[in-house]
């Protein structure tokens, strides 16, 4: 017999029984057998908030082991458990990579402290802010939305407008250029 045609069922302990997962298995049912493993990973990773946004990634990475499952190549829960652990790894080195790079203050806050520090009457700056929006194109309004506030990425700014993505590199410049002819007015 073949070592391809074998099929490896690998038991997971899960309320005091041991149920098999199998890539020969629904899908539905091995995310549901290996409900218990989710759990215990995101205790040993200390997640207490965010629950189910981790859960969430949990399942995912368990579809991307459950499609990429090759049971020649080992245990399939060890490769469930290696994968879903990973991935909410990544996701944790990402969000502590995304709290060191940004401080979040309120925009009340960020204003306040502008306005103090450049000694800037915050109603005159809303004026200003009015007037140089009302100069901009649609378009340019919305590159300003999708790039700075939505985080987009040229890419994806360009598939919303329907251009390239050079087109959109070059606008952004223009408009940053406009932006700051207006500013030093």
């Amino acid at each position: 017999m073949d070592c391809a045609q074998v099929v490896r069922k690998v038991s997971v302990p899960f309320e005091k029984q041991t149920q098999i997962v199998s890539p020969q298995q629904p899908f539905e049912e091995v995310l549901e057998l290996v409900q218990p493993m989710i759990s215990s990973i995101l205790s040993k990773c200390h997640i207490y908030k965010d629950f189910e946004y981790y859960r969430q990634i949990a399942a995912i990475a368990v579809w991307k082991a459950y499609s990429n499952a090759d049971p020649s190549k080992g245990q399939f829960s060890a490769y469930i458990y290696t994968t879903v652990k990973g991935e909410i790894l990544k996701e944790l080195t990402k969000e502590r990579r995304f709290q060191d790079k940004e401080i979040l203050m309120a925009d009340d806050t960020l204003n306040f402290i502008r306005c103090r520090e450049k000694q800037i009457n915050p109603l005159g700056e809303c004026l200003l802010v009015d007037k140089i929006m009302d100069q901009l194109t649609e378009d340019e309004r919305k590159i300003l939305q999708l790039y700075y506030l939505d985080g987009y990425r040229y890419e994806e700014i360009a598939k919303v407008l329907q251009v390239s993505v050079a087109a959109i590199k070059k606008r952004r410049t223009r408009l940053i250029k406009k932006l700051r002819r207006h500013l030093n007015e």
